[in-house]
C-alpha cells in the first residue's frame, strides 16, 4: 500500500540516521489531543503488530479524493512541513481511520450513524442540560482546569467514546493512516517541499471565505 506523510527535517534525518522513522513523544500535544492519542494508541496494539512497543503512531495519508495526500493549495507553508516522503507498507500494518469522523474524537462528540440518530444525541444533550463545551472540556486540559463528575454526564461520555470505533473504515473518500514506524527500505520518494506560496499536506486552512470546514458538518451531510 502505497502511502504519503509529510514531516520536518528533524525526521528526515532520524530517518536517514536510525534506518527507520519513529513518533518522538517531545512533539505530541497530550494536553490537546491526548484522549484522541490514546484511544489510535490502544486501538492500534489490539490490530496492528507493535513489536517495539512504540508508545505513538506516525500519521500518513492513505486517500484524499482522487489522490492520496491533500492537493497543494495557494497559502503559507505549513509549520514542520519540510519533506514529502512516499513509502510502501503492507495493508495490515496500516490503522485506517476516516479523516472526517475522527474530528469527532477531538471534540469527544457522538459519532452517529444516521440522521435519526444524530438527532437523538442532540435531543439527549439538551433533556440532560450538557452542551457540547462541556464534552469539549471531558477532553481539553489545554483549555479546561477541570469538566462535570455527576452520574448522567460520564454515563453520557462513555456512550461517546463507544462510537469512536465507527472511525475504523475505508469507506471514506478521505483516509488517514497510522503507522508504528517507517523502515528506510520501504521508503520510495522524499521531496524536499519548496516555500512557494503553497502549502502541502493539509486540509486544515482558513479558505478565501475566512472560514476552515467544518468536517463535523461535513460528514452529517453524508448521513441518510
Amino acid at each position: 500500500m502505497k502511502l504519503v506523510t509529510f514531516q520536518s527535517f528533524d525526521a528526515l534525518k532520524s530517518l536517514i540516521n536510525n534506518g527507520e522513522l519513529i513518533c518522538d513523544e517531545k512533539y505530541v500535544n497530550l494536553e490537546k489531543s491526548g484522549s484522541a492519542y490514546k484511544w489510535v494508541s490502544e486501538k492500534m496494539n489490539e490490530l496492528i503488530p507493535n513489536k517495539d512497543n512504540t508508545a505513538y503512531p506516525v500519521w500518513c495519508w492513505v486517500k484524499c479524493f482522487n489522490g492520496i495526500c491533500p492537493p497543494k493549495h495557494k497559502g503559507e507553508k505549513v509549520q514542520g512541513f519540510d519533506v514529502k516522503i512516499t513509502f510502501n507498507k503492507p495493508e495490515k500494518d496500516v490503522f485506517i481511520t476516516d479523516f472526517r469522523r475522527y474530528s469527532f474524537l477531538l471534540n469527544y462528540i457522538y459519532i452517529p450513524d444516521s440522521l435519526k440518530e444524530k438527532q437523538q444525541f442532540f435531543d439527549k444533550l439538551k433533556n440532560l442540560n450538557i452542551t457540547l463545551e462541556e464534552l469539549n472540556m471531558y477532553v481539553r486540559s489545554d483549555k479546561y482546569k477541570s469538566h462535570r463528575e455527576d452520574e448522567e454526564y460520564l454515563k453520557l461520555c462513555e456512550e461517546i467514546r463507544k462510537t469512536f470505533d465507527r472511525c475504523i473504515t475505508k469507506d471514506s473518500d478521505i483516509l488517514q493512516g497510522c503507522v508504528w514506524n517507517i523502515k528506510l527500505p520501504e521508503v520510495e520518494k522524499i521531496e524536499i517541499l519548496p516555500n512557494d506560496g503553497y502549502r502541502y499536506g493539509t486540509l486544515n486552512y482558513i479558505r478565501s471565505n475566512g472560514k476552515r470546514i467544518d468536517w463535523q458538518k461535513d460528514y452529517y451531510k453524508l448521513l441518510k
